[in-house]
């Protein structure tokens, strides 16, 4: 008897879950979009610190549908979702207009979810893609689709080679 009472009162209260805890254990969806060949699947290999994600160096997409890749992060769990291609030609593996209506189904489907929602969106360029171009769809995803509720980074990949990053902002920070 005195064997039971010492396990019983060694035995910690575990409350319910908390909304702290929660927050903690829930996955948070980070979406990454933007046109073909912005690196979109090579930025989610290069936070995950391995090869979750197929790439290609053709001009072609190599992402037909949304993919979700589980990464844990600092102890924390996410999703990062990986999405065709913008502005591919209709001979692509994903023609625009498709692959627009898939990140629209998506982002539209994951706003309206209690418990599958966005945490963040990455909008990858190409540095050679000028502001115009690729500011319509940071204003329909961001303002249209998701409502500014989401908050947004920009990522321009193609800096490999250059000696002076700055310059791209110099010139198109302003339109």
């Amino acid at each position: 008897m005195l064997k039971a009472q010492r396990s019983i009162q060694a035995t910690p209260h575990v409350p319910l879950r908390s909304p702290e805890l929660e927050a903690r254990h829930r996955e948070s969806n980070i979406v990454i979009f933007g046109e073909t060949g912005s690196g979109k699947s090579s930025f989610i290999n290069r936070i995950a610190q391995h090869v979750l994600a197929k790439t290609s160096n053709d001009a072609l997409g190599c992402t037909s549908t949304p993919e979700r890749y589980p990464v844990e992060i600092s102890g924390r769990k996410y999703v990062l979702i990986d999405t065709p291609g913008l502005n591919e030609g209709f001979a692509g593996t994903v023609p625009d207009a498709e692959a627009k209506k898939r990140l629209k189904n998506l982002l539209s489907e994951l706003m309206s979810s209690r418990s599958d929602d966005i945490g963040l969106l990455v909008y990858c360029v190409r540095k050679e893609t000028r502001p115009h171009a690729f500011v319509k769809a940071y204003d329909k995803v961001y303002s249209d689709i998701c409502h500014q509720r989401v908050p947004i980074i920009l990522i321009v990949e193609g800096w490999r080679n250059e000696q002076e990053m700055e310059s791209w902002w110099i010139a198109n920070g302003t339109q």
